[in-house]
């Protein structure tokens, strides 16, 4: 991991975890996006993991949310995130958002937040998000990203998250 990939995760820990904490309410936003006990989960870019407990709690012990991030550093601290909050029902995972191989139709809901400037070949990763959700799953975005209307069509907004319902 370069010096810079790691100053860079550094800056962001600090914004999601000491300023974000005091202007947003995880659990309103992950209610936003459509998150209710009993799902399986995928969060998309976990960063330094802001949403992730918060979701598993919303998901419950009969729900799941498995967690990646590109990259390792960020990955390693969510893992000690969340064995230290002692939640058993997530995991976190260093995968590319592009080929991720996770098994087809395994998740209920996709969240993606906090992209404003996504790594990577967007087609690429709307193509993985929709091989990954169940008929009929939810792609919940935080912004101003879309996902192709061939694969996605748009359910609702709720303030600034998007519900979009996998096509298909």
């Amino acid at each position: 991991m370069s010096r810079t990939n790691k100053l860079h995760f550094k800056m962001m820990s600090f914004v999601h975890e000491t300023l974000y904490g005091l202007f947003r309410d995880p659990y309103k936003v992950l209610r936003a996006a459509g998150l209710e006990p009993g799902q399986k989960v995928l969060e998309v870019g976990c960063g330094p993991g802001f949403f992730t407990i918060p979701a598993a709690r919303i998901v419950g012990e009969e729900g799941s949310v498995l967690a990646f991030d590109i990259n390792p550093v960020a990955v390693e601290h969510v893992r000690r995130k969340i064995e230290e909050a002692g939640v058993t029902n997530a995991r976190v995972i260093v995968a590319d958002a592009t080929k991720t191989d996770l098994p087809a139709e395994s998740f209920d809901l996709a969240f993606v937040f906090g992209l404003a400037r996504p790594i990577g070949d967007m087609a690429a990763i709307w193509a993985e998000l929709h091989r990954l959700l169940k008929p009929q799953g939810i792609l919940s975005i935080e912004g101003r990203l879309r996902p192709p209307e061939r694969l996605f069509r748009f359910v609702k907004r709720q303030g600034r998250i998007a519900q979009f319902r996998k096509v298909g």
